[in-house]
């Protein structure tokens, strides 16, 4: 065992902080970082041992056989997508099947959010991302696929859809809620019911191993329990559930051995990432589907939460 920090990156901030590793007492350095440079990170060379990543582009480069980053069971952000789509306050488009032939802004054409998003608009509503027309963000990280209509502008994108310039943008969280709505009414009982359908919370993230690690067995399982004792830490605390109705049973309904949010590659983990591999082929990000395992570490599909 090394002497020397390990540095974890993911979150939403920056603030570093030295702890123990749960096993072997490996010193960690957590430093959080804003989640849309978790990318520059990764792609742009900039120092790391461990960080959050997209689970998307984390499967696009391993399907294109960049088998670089190694990554570890553990979904450390999930969220719905299917209500992730927002127009106008007075917006006359009432559902997204009526998104055909119109302009849609999304930040990152490769994100995450927005594959889920886009492979609810054709498993949900019946349509077909290409008869859309996408104004995206400049500097992407990954080429926009063959066949897809689309315009890069720089730019607020909220901005763009209140000024009219575009008709709905896909967003996780809209900064400017009083303008905006969602484009799927009732979007809460829509999660509930696509969940009970197919038990799939959605991952957005996974974590993954700077490359001179690949080898380190040790390492890759040492963090993996640290981040379910930190999960299991959280759960038992019950953040902030008092201001909410209803919170705290959900939180003991989790603690009490609901998997829904359980790192490792449980039943409900592979079918989201499953799926969220199906919609990458579908949508033209690469060309053929790999297998789960084959995503992680070796060894970690027997790793358990």
């Amino acid at each position: 065992m090394t002497a020397d920090p390990i540095e974890v990156k993911g979150g939403d901030y920056e603030h570093t902080l030295d702890f123990a590793g749960a096993s072997g007492g490996r010193p960690l350095a957590y430093r959080h970082t804003p989640a849309m440079a978790l990318s520059k990170v990764v792609l742009g060379g900039q120092p790391f041992d461990a960080t959050e990543y997209s689970l998307a582009n984390h499967i696009m480069l391993h399907a294109t056989g960049a088998r670089r980053l190694p990554a570890i069971p553990v979904f450390p952000s999930r969220a719905f997508r299917n209500s992730a789509i927002f127009v106008a306050k007075d917006s006359p488009l009432e559902s997204p099947a009526e998104l055909a032939g119109k302009r849609v802004g999304v930040s990152e054409f490769a994100m995450t959010a927005a594959v889920w998003a886009r492979g609810h608009l054709h498993d949900d509503h019946g349509l077909d991302w290409r008869d859309i027309d996408w104004v995206t963000g400049p500097d992407p990280r990954f080429p926009t696929p063959a066949g897809i209509r689309s315009e890069v502008r720089a730019g607020n994108l909220e901005a763009m859809l209140i000024a009219g310039e575009i008709d709905a943008i896909v967003t996780g969280k809209p900064k400017d809620r009083a303008a905006l709505r969602c484009l799927i009414p009732f979007p809460a009982a829509q999660e509930r019911a696509y969940f009970e359908a197919t038990g799939i919370f959605p991952i957005m993230h996974t974590v993954v191993l700077h490359e001179q690690h690949a080898a380190d067995d040790a390492l890759a399982r040492d963090l993996f329990d640290t981040y379910v004792a930190a999960r299991r830490r959280a759960l038992a605390r019950k953040l902030s559930a008092g201001f909410l109705p209803f919170a705290e049973r959900v939180w003991d309904q989790v603690a009490d051995g609901d998997d829904t949010t359980r790192y490792g590659l449980t039943d409900g983990n592979r079918r989201a990432v499953e799926t969220l591999t199906r919609f990458l082929h579908e949508q033209g990000f690469i060309d053929h589907r790999p297998d789960v395992d084959s995503l992680f570490v070796a060894g970690s599909e027997t790793w358990t939460d």
